[in-house]
């Protein structure tokens, strides 16, 4: 379990229910609210010609890189500016002949993006890897937080919000920040790369500090006016639980708040734009699985009906009959859209009976369902760590 940190959080309120942070950024910064109005209908069109050259298996990375920080910058930023020239970047990246290179100067993975903590969240998974290979280049762009007071710093620094003083909502740093500096400090990699011995209590100690005993749930605080408010956030709460392998408090807590959040909008809720998201539905039931040893009778019972339920969805709604994955959720490349389609159905025991935690029933259907996803998949670019990540998950 999580070590009791030294500071207690200062005091805090829950948001209100519904509320959204975006609502602050857009009355104070109505330009960008303009420019975003403006330049979706541009930002979709590229985002379906990607999916035709993904379809076609062609390596998109470095322009899905760009589209994420473009995305980014409309919804968490108040900078009009700054929005209109990553699209630019967008454009020209669209022109350029692919594949590209791999890696930028500093060793990290995120070349289509100028964006820290988005070329940290690009390079994640690949400085995991057990065969990773620097090959001349060395992940120098960790350096800056390659201290202990350096890296408290910055990770406190992303705990609170001021979007109405800053134009700015630390969520989505704080989010993909954390989910990688704890695996990739926790474990320290990439092999090769000297971590400061230090650095592992500084991360235990903020994770303590930070999750909330009232919900179970890690989550973003905002200052209000004269209020902080405090969010749960299904997002955060996953990628915590499931790098940290369950070890965390406050189950019985994290499971009410997770079942009572069911109806609400993401990041607070399970729904995007109200509907059901197989990336959602993944994250939900990673929590039910890892919490399930730790749950009370009648949040077991619940928790069955919710999996029923989202495992139904899926099969009806998210995969076609020929294995298409046709329910995606906003922004996602068609990679992420099989990997957490994929990713869903093995958490939930779908292909293997031993990982159904949560019910006997038996799935007749699977192995042609597996077939034909995986058929789908290995028609994508295979140099996409999703892509890989989803033959795995089936097992292939």
């Amino acid at each position: 379990m999580l070590r009791a940190a030294g500071m207690p959080s200062p005091a805090a309120t829950p948001a209100p229910r519904g509320w959204s942070p975006q609502a602050i950024l857009a009355a104070h910064y109505p330009a960008i609210v303009e420019w975003s109005r403006a330049a979706l209908p541009e930002i979709r069109a590229l985002e379906a010609r990607l999916d035709r050259r993904e379809a076609a298996g062609r390596n998109t990375l470095a322009v899905r890189q760009a589209i994420a920080e473009l995305h980014w910058r409309r919804l968490y930023t108040g900078d009009a500016t700054a929005a209109a020239r990553n699209l630019e970047r967008v454009r020209d990246l669209m022109q350029e002949p692919e594949p590209g290179p791999v890696r930028d100067a500093d060793g990290s993975f995120g070349v289509g993006t100028t964006v820290w903590f988005f070329k940290l969240d690009a390079s994640a998974d690949a400085l995991l890897a057990d065969g990773f290979d620097a090959a001349g280049q060395p992940p120098r762009f960790l350096d800056p937080i390659n201290d202990p007071v350096q890296l408290r710093d910055y990770l406190d620094g992303l705990l609170v919000s001021r979007p109405a003083a800053e134009g700015l909502d630390r969520r989505k740093e704080l989010n993909l920040a954390t989910s990688a500096l704890v695996r990739l400090i926790l474990r320290r990699r990439p092999r090769g790369y000297r971590w400061h011995p230090q650095l592992e209590p500084v991360v235990r100690d903020f994770l303590a500090a930070w999750q909330d005993p009232a919900t179970g749930f890690f989550g973003a605080d905002y200052e209000i006016g004269k209020e902080r408010w405090r969010t749960a956030d299904l997002s955060m709460t996953f990628h915590m639980a499931r790098y940290l392998g369950g070890e965390i408090d406050h189950w019985p807590a994290l499971i009410d708040t997770l079942l009572a959040m069911r109806d609400d909008r993401y990041p607070n809720g399970w729904l995007a734009d109200g509907v059901m998201t197989s990336h959602n539905n993944y994250d939900v039931a990673v929590l039910l699985a890892l919490g399930w040893p730790r749950m009370r009778g009648d949040q077991r019972r619940r928790g069955r009906r919710e999996l029923d339920r989202m495992l139904s969805w899926c099969l009806d709604n998210a995969v076609a009959e020929d294995g298409t994955v046709q329910a995606r959720a906003a922004g996602e490349a068609l990679a992420e859209s099989y990997y957490f389609t994929i990713a869903f159905l093995d958490t939930v025991g779908f292909f293997d009976p031993a990982k159904r935690f949560w019910t006997r029933r038996v799935f007749a259907e699977a192995e042609a369902i597996r077939g034909r996803l995986e058929q789908r998949v290995r028609n994508l670019h295979q140099q996409h760590p999703m892509a890989a990540m989803a033959l795995a998950r089936l097992g292939r």
